[in-house]
C-alpha cells in the first residue's frame, strides 16, 4: 500500500516576525543565523558562546544565571551607534561611580552583585504598603557623664524623642557644629552646704581605729559585694590626709566612709579576744556615724552617681537589724530606685565605661536588687521592679577588680540571684492559693511540689563547696553559710502557711465542681482530697527539716565558727523563723518532739537580740513563750509547780525586767502586774505596762477553764492576723509574732480538737496572707 507522507504546510510569517535585530552580533553575522539583538544576543547565550560586538566582549559566566536582558532604551537604536560611544559611556559611568562610591569595585562579578541586591530591595520594599513607613527603632541610651554618673533614659521616653527630633534637624540644616543642647540638668540649688560635709569629717575616729573598722567589714558584714576595698582604703586616705578635697560631689563618698563604719561597729564584737559580751556600748557610736552620714541624703539623691547607689545600699544594711520592714525596706527600694535613675539594671552597650566599670555596676545592683526581693517578699511589701525591665548581666568574676582576690564570692551571689528568681515564682504560686477557687487549689499545690522539686534538683547540681559547710578558717565561710540558710528560707516560706490551720474533724462536703465527677472514680471530691493531703504534707514536711537545719547551720556558726552575727539579716531571720516553724508545729501535734532544737535556738535568738535596753525585754518574752509552751505540754502540772517554774531565777533578775521595761515604756506600773512572775508578763501594745490580760487571769489561777478563749484568742482564721508580723530586729519587745504566740500560747484550758483532719479545702480560707517571717 502506497504510504504517501503528509504534507508539512510551513506557517507563513509575519513582517514583524521577519524583523531582524538592529544590529547583529559578530558570531551571528559571520555564521549567517538570525540575531535577536541584545549583549550577549539570545542565540549566543543559548548555545553558551561568546557574543561580541566589534571587539567588545561581555564574558558571561555559564555557570551563573543570565542577567536581564537590555531594553529597547539601551540597546543601540540604529545601526550608527557604534562600539567607541559605548567605550565612552562605560567610561564616564565608571569615573562618577568612584566619586559617589569610594572604594567600589568595577569588575563584572561586583557589578552583577550590586546590581541583583538592588532589584531584591526594590521588590522588597514595594511589598510593604506605600503610605506605611517603618518606625525607627527606640531604644535605651545610657550615656556617661562623669566618671562614675551616667544618665539613662528608656525607651520612648520624652528625652529619646527629643533626641530624635534634634538629630532630624541637624540632618536637615547640614551644620557644621551639632547643635549645643544643656544636657543632664541636677537641682544643685538644694544643696545643703559644705558645712554639713564638713561636720560629717570632722567625726571620723582616729586611722588606726578607721582601718580596724574597715577589716571589721570586709571579714564579718560584706558577704556578697557592695563596694571595693581598694577604692575604700584609697578615698580613705585621701579624707584623712586631705579632706578639704571632698565638695558638695563627694558627699556621697563620705557617707559610704561614715556608713561602712557604722555597720563594722555591729560587727565589732566578733573580733573580740575573749569572751563574748553582752554589752554592746559601742552602738552609740554606731549611731552618731549613721546620723551624720544621713545628714549628707539630699546630696547623695541629686548626684544619682555609683556611690550614690552604693551609699544607699550601706543604709539598707544598716537599718535592715534594726527595722527591715520599715526603714530598711524604704532605704533598698530608694537605691533600687538611684540605680535605675543610674542605668545600672540595663545591659551597656557603649564605649564610655571601661569593663571594670561595667562589672562593678552590675554587682552592685544586683546585690541591691536581691535584697529588696527578699524584703518584699518576706515582709508583704510590693515588688518595685518587674524582672523583665531587668536585663543587666549577671556578675561574673574578673581578675581586674582587686576585691575578687584569690577566693572570690561572686559564685555564691550568682547563686544567690538564681535562689531569689525562684523565691519570686514560688511567691507567685503561693498567691494563687487564696486567689483560686477551692477546686483549682490542688493544681496549684501541685505546681508548688513541682516547684520545690525543682529548687532542691536545682541546689544538688551547685558545686559541693557551696553545698557543704566550709572549714571556719575558710575566707567563704560565712557567704556558704548565708546560701545554705537562704535555700533554708526560701523552703520554709513555701511550707509555713500550711502549718496553723484549724480545720474541722468532720467530713469536708464535696462541692459541686467536685461532685460531677463523670462516673470516674479519681474525680471524686474525696480523691483530690487525698491529693491536696498528699500535696501539703510534702510541703510541710520540707518546712520542718528545712527549719531544723537552719537552726543546725546558726549552731555551726556559734560553736564552731567566727560566731553569730547580731546584725546579719540572713541569720537573725533564719534563726527566728525557724523558731516559729517548730513552735507552731509543737502546737499543731502537742508534742515536745523539738523541745532541744527550740531551747538552742531560743538561746542563740538571745545572743544576736542583746543589743540594748529593748534586747531584755525580748529575752523576758521568748522565756515566757518558752515556759508558755512547756505548760501546753504537760497540762497536768499543779498550779504550784508552774508557779515554781515561771518565778524569776532571782530577785535581782525581776527588778533589772521591771528596769528596761520603765526605760523603754513609762513608769505607769500596776502594783499588781508588777509582783507577777516573769513568764506571765506580757506587752501591751504600746510598750508602757505589763499586760494586764495575763494579770487577770492568775487571780482565778494559770489554768483556770472560766477563761473566755474567743475574748483573748487572736483570730487565727482572720485573712489579717499574720499582715504584721516582719522579720525586725528593733524594737523586739513589741514584735506582734513572739506577743501573738505568746498569748496564744498562755490561754489557760485551750485544748485541740483530737480529729484534726485535712479536708479537701486544707483551711486556706483562714491563712490568706502567709505571715511573712
Amino acid at each position: 500500500m502506497d504510504t504517501s507522507e503528509p504534507v508539512t504546510v510551513k506557517r507563513r510569517r509575519t513582517r514583524e516576525d521577519r524583523r531582524r535585530t538592529a544590529r547583529a552580533c559578530d558570531r551571528c553575522r559571520r555564521l549567517k543565523e538570525r540575531c535577536e539583538g541584545g549583549i550577549p544576543c539570545s542565540r549566543c547565550m543559548h548555545l553558551h558562546r561568546t557574543c561580541e560586538f566589534k571587539r567588545l566582549l561581555s564574558v558571561v559566566d555559564h555557570d551563573r544565571a543570565p542577567g536581564p536582558l537590555p531594553t529597547e532604551s539601551t540597546a543601540p537604536s540604529s545601526p550608527d551607534a557604534n562600539v567607541p560611544e559605548l567605550l565612552e559611556r562605560v567610561m564616564y559611568m565608571e569615573n562618577i561611580l568612584k566619586h559617589k562610591f569610594d572604594g567600589i569595585d568595577l569588575d563584572i562579578d561586583s557589578l552583577r552583585r550590586m546590581s541583583r541586591a538592588l532589584d531584591e530591595y526594590e521588590q522588597n520594599s514595594t511589598l510593604a504598603p506605600p503610605d506605611e513607613d517603618p518606625i525607627e527603632e527606640e531604644v535605651c541610651t545610657i550615656d556617661p557623664v562623669e566618671d562614675t554618673t551616667t544618665h539613662y533614659s528608656g525607651e520612648f521616653s520624652y528625652w529619646n524623642f527629643s533626641m530624635r527630633v534634634k538629630r532630624h534637624i541637624e540632618d536637615r540644616m547640614q551644620a557644621q557644629d551639632p547643635l549645643q543642647v544643656s544636657n543632664y540638668w541636677r537641682a544643685e540649688q538644694l544643696h545643703s552646704g559644705t558645712n554639713s560635709i564638713a561636720a560629717a569629717i570632722s567625726c571620723c575616729p582616729p586611722r588606726h581605729i578607721a582601718d580596724f573598722l574597715i577589716k571589721v567589714f570586709f571579714k564579718h558584714a560584706e558577704t556578697y559585694y557592695v563596694i571595693d576595698k581598694n577604692w575604700l582604703v584609697e578615698k580613705v586616705d585621701a579624707l584623712y590626709n586631705d579632706p578639704g578635697r571632698f565638695g558638695n560631689k563627694g558627699a556621697s563618698v563620705v557617707s559610704v566612709i561614715l556608713t561602712v563604719f557604722a555597720i563594722a561597729t555591729q560587727y565589732a564584737y566578733l573580733d573580740s579576744p575573749g569572751q563574748k559580751s553582752t554589752e554592746f556600748s559601742e552602738d552609740a557610736l554606731g549611731t552618731m556615724f549613721y546620723q551624720q552620714a544621713i545628714r549628707l541624703l539630699p546630696e547623695i539623691i541629686e548626684a544619682s552617681s555609683l556611690e550614690s547607689v552604693q551609699a544607699c545600699l550601706l543604709f539598707a544594711i544598716y537599718a535592715l537589724p534594726l527595722d527591715a520592714s520599715g526603714l530598711g525596706y524604704i532605704y533598698i527600694t530608694l537605691t533600687n530606685r538611684l540605680g535605675m535613675q543610674n542605668g545600672m539594671h540595663r545591659k551597656y552597650t557603649g564605649t564610655g565605661l571601661s569593663a571594670a566599670m561595667i562589672e562593678t555596676r552590675n554587682r552592685v545592683w544586683w546585690t541591691a536588687y536581691t535584697i529588696e526581693r527578699k524584703i518584699s517578699i518576706f515582709h508583704g511589701r510590693p515588688l518595685s521592679t518587674h524582672r523583665f525591665d531587668v536585663d543587666a548581666p549577671l556578675p561574673t568574676p574578673r581578675e581586674d577588680l582587686h576585691s575578687d582576690g584569690p577566693i572570690s564570692t561572686i559564685s555564691y551571689m550568682a547563686a544567690s540571684i538564681q535562689l531569689t528568681r525562684r523565691l519570686e515564682d514560688l511567691c507567685q504560686e503561693m498567691f494563687l492559693l487564696r486567689t483560686r477557687p477551692k477546686h483549682e487549689r490542688s493544681a496549684v499545690l501541685s505546681r508548688l511540689v513541682t516547684g520545690k522539686t525543682d529548687l532542691d534538683a536545682w541546689w544538688n547540681m551547685l558545686p559541693d563547696e557551696m553545698q557543704n559547710v566550709l572549714p571556719s578558717q575558710h575566707t567563704n565561710f560565712r557567704a556558704g553559710i548565708h546560701l545554705r540558710l537562704e535555700y533554708c528560707l526560701v523552703s520554709m516560706f513555701i511550707g509555713r502557711p500550711l502549718l496553723l490551720n484549724r480545720i474541722s474533724s468532720r467530713s469536708a462536703p464535696t462541692s459541686p465542681e467536685n461532685s460531677n465527677s463523670g462516673g470516674h472514680p479519681e474525680d471524686t471530691g474525696a480523691v483530690k482530697a487525698n491529693k491536696q493531703a498528699s500535696y501539703r504534707q510534702q510541703l510541710v514536711d520540707s518546712c520542718i527539716e528545712s527549719a531544723k537545719e537552719a537552726l543546725r547551720l546558726c549552731g555551726v556558726l556559734r560553736n564552731h565558727g567566727p560566731g553569730l552575727a547580731r546584725a546579719s539579716y540572713i541569720e537573725y531571720s533564719s534563726c527566728r523563723a525557724s523558731l516559729l516553724v517548730l513552735i507552731a508545729r509543737s502546737i499543731q501535734d502537742q508534742s515536745s518532739e523539738f523541745r532541744r532544737e527550740l531551747r538552742e535556738g531560743l538561746e542563740m535568738v538571745r545572743e544576736m537580740a542583746a543589743s540594748g535596753e529593748s534586747a531584755r525585754s525580748e529575752v523576758a518574752l521568748l522565756e515566757s513563750l518558752e515556759r508558755a509552751l512547756g505548760r501546753l505540754n504537760c497540762p497536768n502540772s499543779t498550779e504550784n509547780r508552774e508557779t515554781s517554774e515561771t518565778r524569776p531565777a532571782s530577785d535581782y533578775e525581776g527588778f533589772k525586767n521591771w528596769e528596761t521595761l520603765w526605760k523603754s515604756g513609762g513608769s505607769s506600773l500596776s502594783e499588781s502586774s508588777a509582783g507577777l512572775p516573769a513568764g506571765q508578763w506580757t506587752l501591751s501594745p504600746s510598750g508602757a505596762h505589763w499586760g494586764s490580760s495575763l494579770a487577770q487571769r492568775t487571780q482565778t489561777g494559770p489554768f483556770s477553764s472560766t477563761v473566755d478563749h474567743n475574748e483573748n484568742l487572736p483570730d487565727l482564721h482572720s485573712p489579717h492576723s499574720f499582715d504584721t508580723l516582719p522579720f525586725d530586729n528593733g524594737d523586739l519587745h513589741l514584735d506582734p509574732e513572739l506577743r501573738f504566740l505568746q498569748e496564744f500560747l498562755a490561754i489557760p484550758g485551750y485544748r485541740f480538737d483530737a480529729g484534726l483532719a485535712i479536708d479537701n479545702e486544707l483551711g486556706l480560707g483562714g491563712t490568706e496572707t502567709p505571715f511573712p517571717g
